[in-house]
């Protein structure tokens, strides 16, 4: 049945539009139906991140180029610009979905959430109880730990370190499942107690925490930091160190970039877009079948919306995204990766969590 409401979708949308991605504008000239529109506001890092942003925009771009929607996005540069964005796209009334991308934009939707009972909106990483919103959480501990076991089965000198972006739930997430990794593939390596940036557009600061770790004797840093982390993995190419990624595949950056943990955003992103246009042109459709409904979204390795760069179902499409070619993992790593894949999947695995 989804598949065939997909086709269907797609036929009509590409039917009516050219898909084209345009650049916010303050009062945007409806051009289009509304039920094809879609407005994303993108957290303070930006776009050019290499992470977080840039993978949420690729769902966007692939609802663009298979589905024929078109999206509006703006790039706030502060934090007190998120509720002013929020608001101009929704009291438009033409955005089928208005996507906010990070969990420092939950005050202000809180507000335009109910301020505007008719708009659909969706939030990445935070929780907010409003019939008209669907939020999207990922289990980032679970590629985080598959991450951790790559490094722990490649470190030589049994010490691993992590820079994160701010010292708050969502980040230590990233640390606990890492180091769980860590120590599952090799209990006998220390992973340094974890640094923080304390933001996400600061790689200055990201690589002077990474190069402190590297003092401490870490030969492998993982980032989790937003444009931040960019900065930390600088650091360790010019330390000739291992490095771990974040969000969407960051191993293309550097030759030293071994593996990287992946929240793919950007399926979340897709999802959320088909199944908000789904419900504009088939408003009376049971939810069931594809549309849109609000409510709590949480997922990760047995759903695909987490994971792992260097796993063999991920790694083609990173290479292909990104148009590089990873060089092979040692054998006994990928199979020890792909071990801890199943074990998370059957549950024989239990994850750690930073929200506990």
């Amino acid at each position: 049945m989804n598949k065939q409401i997909t086709g269907l979708l797609a036929g009509i949308l590409i039917g009516l539009i050219a898909g084209a991605a345009v650049a916010w504008v303050a009062k945007p000239v409806p051009s289009t139906p509304t039920y094809n529109k879609i407005g994303i506001i993108l957290g303070t890092g930006g776009l050019g991140d290499k992470s977080f942003n840039d993978i949420a925009y690729a769902g966007a771009v692939r609802a663009r180029d298979e589905l024929g929607i078109v999206f509006d996005y703006a790039e706030p540069k502060a934090i007190s610009e998120y509720e002013g964005f929020q608001t101009n796209f929704a009291k438009t009334g033409e955005y089928a979905l208005v996507i906010c991308i990070g969990f420092d934009q939950g005050d202000a939707l809180n507000k335009t959430a109910q301020a505007y009972p008719n708009q659909n909106f969706a939030i990445v990483d935070m929780v907010e109880d409003f019939p008209n919103v669907a939020s999207l959480l990922f289990k980032a501990n679970e590629g985080s730990f598959l991450t951790g076991v790559v490094a722990g089965m490649t470190t030589q000198a049994k010490k691993v370190g992590f820079v994160g972006g701010m010292d708050i739930p969502l980040i230590r997430d990233f640390y606990v499942g890492f180091k769980a990794g860590v120590e599952w593939a090799n209990p006998s390596v220390t992973v340094l107690d974890p640094v923080f940036v304390g933001g996400w557009g600061d790689p200055t600061r990201g690589k002077e925490l990474a190069v402190s770790l590297i003092g401490l004797g870490a030969d492998g840093v993982f980032a989790a930091a937003g444009k931040s982390g960019l900065g930390a993995l600088e650091a360790a190419h010019e330390n000739g160190i291992r490095g771990y990624g974040v969000d969407a595949c960051q191993d293309y950056l550097y030759p030293e970039i071994t593996a990287s943990a992946t929240k793919r955003v950007d399926i979340a992103v897709y999802d959320m877009i088909k199944a908000a246009v789904i419900s504009k042109v088939l408003p009376k459709l049971d939810t069931s079948h594809g549309g849109f409904k609000a409510g709590i979204y949480t997922k990760g390795v047995a759903e695909g919306w987490t994971g792992c760069s260097r796993l063999p179902d991920e790694e083609t499409f990173w290479e292909h995204t990104f148009s590089f070619t990873e060089t092979a993992l040692p054998t006994n790593v990928l199979n020890k990766l792909i071990d801890a894949q199943n074990g998370i999947v059957a549950g024989t695995i239990s994850v750690p969590s930073g929200y506990t």
